[in-house]
């Protein structure tokens, strides 16, 4: 009897019943917040090697952390397959599921973007260092090419414009082809990327990029849950933490950064535990009503702009921390606290302040072009 219940609880919550008529699922924001903070960790790790006074405190380990950005990837595609299935599919759905996913993505792009400019240009002035900027329109419209995009952290959400375009005609068909789609779509990847197609220019680069793989992992589980009770919720979620951090504990040294510049290691190695602790996260809420701290959720909400401002803000602490730094540790410290607070606050003021309310400008309009009520899909359209 008490299964039963959970399987109805969880299969309300997979197909838009009470569960996540409360917003969203908590766990998910909290699994956004973890995929930043990593990020976050491993470029406040790289300034402090980069501009520290002498010596490292922070664990070698959190370089790893860059690896936040294949947890992003898994975390999309389950996403986007309750969005796409909330859907009706069509014309109409296919671009309105386009200008939610534009309007998301690039507005506070460009904040970021148009800030990290200024400081070149502070940069500039002030110290007398050029920055090269190589190919602004790719760059601004988040286009494929071979440099990284002004704003670096940018090349991820090339890939992210990437499957959301893909997406989109997959909106064109009705719900029940959404699962052969996805098949059909990795099957090309695959063959793509066997044949060699992957190195033909920047465009196919992306289009057959092993990292697809990651979305679309996320998007089996995403069918996963949706079509069978989920069970063993946290011994798969402990089962994920554990192969990450075995791998970062021993191995950061040899594995970094090697791993991330071959991308089918770098799906061999996150992919399987990343879906693990997804898969674990969902489970640990739907069966058994367990979620992450609070905090955690809330910097999930602001992950984002988190994602998007650390790096500006940790360069600038960096480059000031540099000018004044010693031999000793104590700059190192200085360099850890200032970054570490100062990321986290400027993000949860953008956030707040440009953000949520740009989100909101944006779902108006959308509403009023499309001339029909918001979509009815789960909260985590929000995300990337």
């Amino acid at each position: 009897m008490r299964l039963r219940k959970l399987c109805s609880v969880h299969m309300a919550a997979c197909t838009g019943g009470p569960v996540l008529k409360k917003k969203q699922i908590e766990n998910i924001q909290a699994l956004r917040g973890v995929a930043a903070l990593l990020v976050f960790a491993a470029h406040i790790k790289g300034a402090e090697i980069d501009y520290g006074g002498g010596g490292e405190l922070l664990f070698y380990g959190f370089r790893m952390g860059v690896a936040g950005v294949d947890l992003f990837f898994v975390i999309s595609g389950f996403v986007m397959v309750h969005v796409a299935s909330a859907m009706s599919g069509g014309i109409r759905s296919s671009s309105r599921f386009l200008f939610n996913r534009g309007a998301r993505i690039y507005p506070l792009y460009w904040v970021a973007t148009l800030l990290l400019l200024v400081l070149y240009a502070g940069k500039k002035y002030f110290f007398g260092e050029d920055t090269a900027i190589v190919n602004p329109f790719a760059s601004a419209f988040l286009l494929p090419d071979k440099a990284f995009p002004i704003l670096t952290v940018g090349w991820t959400l090339v890939h992210e414009v990437y499957f959301y375009a893909v997406f989109s005609l997959f909106v064109l068909f009705p719900r029940r082809a959404l699962p052969f789609l996805i098949v059909g779509w990795a099957v090309l990847i695959a063959a793509g990327d066997a044949l060699g197609w992957r190195s033909v220019n920047a465009w196919t680069a992306i289009a057959f990029s092993p990292l697809t793989f990651e979305f679309i992992a996320g998007c089996a589980i995403a069918f996963i849950v949706r079509r069978w009770p989920a069970r063993f919720g946290m011994l798969t979620f402990a089962l994920g933490v554990a192969w990450l951090a075995l791998p970062t504990a021993l191995f950061a040294h040899q594995l970094y950064p090697g791993v991330f510049e071959d991308q089918h290691l770098r799906v061999l190695l996150f992919l399987p535990p990343f879906t693990l602790v997804l898969y674990g996260a969902i489970t640990l809420e739907t069966e058994s009503r367990t979620t992450a701290p609070h905090w955690l959720r809330r910097t999930g909400d602001a992950s984002y702009s988190l994602y998007l401002i650390h790096l500006p803000v940790v360069l600038v602490i960096g480059k000031l921390i540099s000018l004044i730094a010693g031999p000793g540790w104590f700059d190192n410290i200085i360099l850890i606290c200032l970054a570490t607070t100062a990321g986290l606050v400027t993000a949860f003021c953008i956030h707040k302040w440009i953000e949520k309310p740009g989100l909101n400008l944006t779902r108006r309009l959308g509403d009023r072009f499309f001339k029909s009520p918001p979509q009815k899909a789960i909260a985590q359209d929000r995300a990337w």
